[in-house]
């Protein structure tokens, strides 16, 4: 995209991060892989041009996490004012307040192993497709921590080295299945590398998201086999 047409798109819908800051960067990558595979395709769009379809986006492990914090919190906090205003007398309350304690560890514990176990899963998502039958496409995507940045050999004219942005890969896992489920028609699992941060991140942090979301959707395809 050249500098007009950037230039040229409205502000809203600009986005612009600091482009020294890799986890910035990293963070708007792994934010828009699934906002452009959730939304419908515009007109002249990449997903438009190649007959992508939408997935739909599943929140379930970010909602357990949020239910389990709220409770843990909401049984601390509701036995704690029970007995400082209602029950005072530590003989009477300490046995309310010890269980209190126990399930908010335990609560926390699944929160964490739940956390731990997502790891750097960004995407996860379904969307059904009817051909000679009605199939179901199950789509789960990692996105693992950045590597270094790589020196090239020339350097700059104030002599400071040259650096390459990291490659942005992706993880994915991909299953296809019909007959509600019961019948495993394909799986997938592999690497996908879309390429590094600087071919869709202009020197001034600006994020192509046109760029990006092409190279995802190819992939994508490619990686599917359609």
């Amino acid at each position: 995209m050249t500098k007009s047409e950037t230039d040229n798109k409205p502000k809203a819908d600009r986005i612009v991060v600091d482009n020294s800051n890799l986890s910035e960067l990293k963070a708007t990558c792994d934010e828009a892989v699934e906002r452009i595979l959730s939304r419908h395709p515009q007109d002249g769009s990449s997903a438009k041009s190649q007959g992508f379809a939408p997935f739909k986006v599943s929140h379930f492990h970010t909602d357990l996490r949020l239910v389990l914090g709220y409770t843990a919190s909401a049984i601390m906090i509701c036995t704690s004012i029970w007995a400082y205003f209602i029950e005072k007398e530590w003989n009477r309350n300490k046995q309310a307040c010890a269980i209190a304690v126990v399930a908010y560890i335990i609560l926390s514990a699944i929160q964490m192993a739940d956390s731990y176990l997502q790891a750097n899963t960004i995407f996860t998502g379904t969307r059904k497709m009817l051909s000679n039958r009605i199939e179901t496409e199950h789509l789960t995507i990692a996105s693992p921590p950045l590597p270094k940045a790589t020196k090239k050999g020339s350097k700059a004219p104030n002599g400071k080295p040259i650096l390459t942005p990291p490659a942005y890969t992706l993880q994915f896992e991909y299953t296809r299945k019909s007959n509600k489920g019961k019948s495993l028609l394909g799986r997938k699992s592999d690497s996908l590398p879309l390429g590094h941060l600087g071919e869709w991140f202009t020197e001034e942090g600006e994020f192509v998201e046109d760029i990006f979301e092409q190279r995802l959707l190819s992939g994508l395809h490619k990686a599917f086999g359609q």
